[in-house]
């Protein structure tokens, strides 16, 4: 019995002894790192996926923010083109009315980025170079094409009308061509506008029929305006062009 405590006594001082040794020339940690380094190793990688996920989801945010600021830029530049555009254009035709010698005549105007389009009859050459003159005159006008044709038909329908008339007239025109230009359904068309007595006549072409009634349905909702003489042809139609007669307020297909 004393043997076997001997015995027992003298191996757990071999094991101490051995465990010592070991702690002091690193064995022990040199056992334990093998399974700790693999979970270090895979919390890096981890932290570094997650690191470079996030440096990217800012990337896509800035280019978000950019790519909505410039299209935020471009539509604020548009409007105002077209709002500098129908200014330009009133101006222009309060100018013409003004001029006592082209006062009778009903010359359309129409400008975009600063260009003024002329158009209508006048009597003689000396008219329509006084046509052109006028308009280059007026602010912001940086050239003038003069389609003003001579002879060849009477004076247009403004002769009866009284000064207030014509200023009544051309704000409404410019009213119409304005809610004309704000319709996103009608870019790129060219949609003209003549108002007399407060009936207004639209020309020009569409694409579609549903940029015509769009077109008729904006002038009649228009204020101040009591018809629309529909005479906008519809591109590739059969038959489009024909003058009708719309009192304003209606609806289409109503009794």
């Amino acid at each position: 019995m004393r043997r076997s405590l001997a015995g027992l006594v003298l191996l757990l001082l071999v094991v101490v002894v051995v465990y010592v040794w070991l702690d002091r020339s690193g064995g022990l940690r040199a056992w334990h790192r093998p399974l700790a380094a693999p979970a270090s190793e895979q919390l890096r990688e981890d932290a570094r996926e997650i690191g470079d996920q996030t440096k990217q989801g800012a990337r896509d945010l800035r280019a978000e923010a950019r790519s909505f600021g410039a299209e935020a830029r471009e539509r604020l530049s548009e409007a105002g083109r077209e709002l500098k555009d129908a200014k330009v254009t009133a101006s222009v035709k309060t100018a013409l009315s003004l001029n006592r010698s082209l006062r009778p005549y009903s010359i359309d105007v129409r400008s975009e980025n600063g260009v003024v389009t002329l158009a209508g009859r006048v009597s003689n050459g000396e008219e329509r170079a006084r046509a052109e003159e006028v308009a280059a005159a007026v602010p912001d006008v940086t050239r003038v094409v003069n389609q003003v044709q001579v002879g060849g038909g009477a004076v247009a329908g403004s002769s009866g009308r009284s000064l207030g008339e014509r200023f009544d007239d051309e704000k409404i025109e410019v009213g119409v061509e304005l809610a004309l230009s704000l319709s996103k359904n009608l870019g790129g068309t060219d949609v003209t506008v003549q108002a007399y007595r407060h009936e207004v006549t639209l020309g020009g072409e569409v694409a579609t029929e549903a940029q015509h009634q769009e077109a008729l349905r904006i002038a009649r909702d228009t204020a101040s305006v009591t018809k629309v003489i529909d005479n906008v042809r519809v591109r590739g139609a059969v038959g489009s062009g024909s003058a009708t007669e719309r009192p304003a307020g209606t609806v289409e297909g109503g009794v």
